[in-house]
């Protein structure tokens, strides 16, 4: 957010402007004290992402009164008329069986495009913080590359050279002129690539849209 130029226009006009409803739920977001803005006193990071857990373990329904409006096409509510003539150890069976087919719990990370969310705002896909400092250091890097004079400026590859994007692709002693245009053309796809997803993460959070890497 603090690299998109219409959030930052809204922070100058203090909350106002086509980004308003954002603002007001985000706020200010230029101040370096990332960790303050997150969690220490407005604990504005579990406000905005945090899943809204539903406030249920176990509980009996005795009038249809008892049955909440939220749990309408709820799927992680599930409710169960019991007949209660029936053994306790084969209703205890019959409801194992049920748990089997209905409560898909699945081992591993599941993937944020396809998994229900109650967040404010919802994580659109599964990410790593180290990607995302990559991206963005190369993203900063290429925008004051820009920033020089025509003259003055860095081709993609030398770009990454600078902040050693590619390992593998940063000159050795010993290249000849065929190694050393095979790491250049790898080193300038590696910076196009970042520098395109971060154009596009940055674009999104104007949408509220946390991270996609696709317009």
């Amino acid at each position: 957010m603090r690299r998109n130029d219409d959030y930052l226009k809204c922070c100058d006009a203090e909350g106002k402007g086509k980004l308003a409803t954002l603002y007001a739920a985000f706020g200010d977001v230029r101040k370096d004290d990332f960790a303050g803005w997150w969690g220490r006193s407005k604990q504005k990071g579990a406000y905005l992402f945090a899943e809204q857990q539903v406030d249920l373990k176990l509980q009996r329904l005795v009038t249809k009164a008892d049955w909440p409006q939220e749990w309408e096409g709820n799927d992680e509510v599930m409710v169960v008329a019991v007949n209660m003539t029936i053994g306790r150890r084969k209703l205890q069976s019959y409801f194992a069986k049920l748990l089997q087919e209905e409560h898909k719990g699945k081992r591993g990370r599941r993937a944020m495009g396809t998994a229900k969310s109650t967040a404010r705002y919802k994580l659109h896909r599964n990410y790593t913080v180290h990607n995302l400092k990559v991206m963005l250091a190369t993203y900063d890097a290429w925008r004051a590359n820009r920033l020089l004079p025509t003259e003055e400026r860095q081709p993609l590859w030398a770009i990454g050279e600078s902040i050693k994007l590619v390992r593998t692709a940063m000159p050795e002693r010993g290249d000849d002129k065929y190694d050393i245009t095979a790491k250049h053309n790898v080193m300038a796809v590696a910076v196009s690539r970042y520098v395109r997803q971060a154009k596009a993460i940055i674009a999104n959070t104007a949408l509220g849209i946390f991270p996609k890497s696709a317009l």
